[in-house]
């Protein structure tokens, strides 16, 4: 009965088209949708150098050149989402830029959310899921007063910013006598020697991230989708016990830290910098190896797990169902 009432309410959810982020199976580095900067000098195409910096506020981050013309804040910047092969517009978030990070040859440069257009849902379908959500944060603040909620600018913000389909990786991370294995989709590559990732604050792996300071990250196969959301629950522990894990592991080339042994893809990181951004803990990372299993390489290991925007995944699923015909 349970398997119904279930079946049922996904079905009404479909029906209604409400957003919301779910699991998608791609090959890395997706290439359904390019990201374009807009508004400092001609577009610049970003699809590989767009990440979250925080969820409140909603910060993106985007690396550029050390040398680059400083940033007037008062500059109108935008980040345009647009379907690759049909070069389709399917959404925009208009940029504040905040704060700007030094790095050698580089600044990363982190830009607060305001004013989005999402060409992927109807206005009315918004407002409805909008209300739903400010409902749920209501109760769910009740129970916690403590409880992390992000705004409804922020909220919008973010489905656009997942029109752009976002990997999953489990991070791994241990010191001393401590340990944990987490997913994460607040990461990403900058286009540069820079790898970052962003986690809560009240998370207790942050000490773990800081006091480290390397992490091995594994891309997790789509097979794995309901392990990784099961492995979430981890992200409010100290430590895990590594036998409890659901699937097999073994150690990293480089770091010997545990990871999955159906590992897509291992990045073996090292912390360089680490900063208070809003309600996230930025860590600037650099990638000391990379390492693709045999089977992974030759297309034997599937898709990886990536997240998307509710809607986006559906008309992608109907464009490919329609190619297949």
């Amino acid at each position: 009965m349970s398997e119904f009432v279930a079946s049922v309410r996904e079905r009404l959810r479909s029906l209604a088209n409400l957003p919301r982020y779910g699991p998608l199976g791609l090959y890395d580095p997706q290439r359904n949708v390019d990201v374009w900067l807009r508004g400092l000098g001609p577009p610049r195409n970003v699809t590989y150098n767009n990440v979250v910096g925080a969820l409140r506020p909603f910060t993106i981050g985007i690396m550029l050149g050390r040398d680059e013309s400083p940033i007037p804040e008062v500059l109108p910047v935008s980040l345009c989402m647009r379907e690759r092969e049909s070069n389709r517009p399917l959404g925009s978030i208009e940029l504040r830029l905040t704060r700007t990070i030094p790095l050698p040859e580089h600044q990363f440069c982190l830009f607060e959310a305001g004013a989005c257009q999402n060409r992927c849902v109807t206005a009315s379908n918004l407002l409805l899921y909008y209300f739903r959500q400010w409902w749920r944060n209501r109760s769910n603040q009740r129970k916690n007063p403590y409880n992390f909620q992000m705004t409804s600018g922020g909220l919008g913000a973010s489905y656009v910013f997942y029109i752009c389909p976002r990997p999953v990786v489990l991070v791994t991370v241990v010191h001393g006598n401590a340990g944990n294995m987490f997913p994460m989709d607040l990461i990403g590559p900058t286009d540069s020697p820079w790898y970052s990732m962003a986690l809560r604050k009240t998370s207790p792996a942050v000490r773990l991230m800081v006091e480290s300071r390397r992490m091995a990250l594994s891309s997790a196969p789509f097979t794995y989708k309901d392990i990784a959301y099961e492995l979430g629950k981890h992200h409010k522990l100290a430590s895990i016990d590594w036998a409890q894990l659901p699937f097999p592991t073994e150690s990293s080339p480089l770091f010997r830290l545990p990871v999955p042994s159906a590992a897509l893809k291992i990045r073996e990181v090292e912390v360089r910098e680490v900063h208070d951004v809003g309600s996230h803990m930025l860590f600037i990372t650099s990638i000391v190896r990379e390492t693709v299993p045999r089977g992974a390489s030759n297309g034997t290991g599937g898709p990886q797990l990536f997240h998307a925007f509710s809607s986006y995944r559906q008309y992608l699923a109907m464009s490919l169902a329609m190619n297949q015909v």
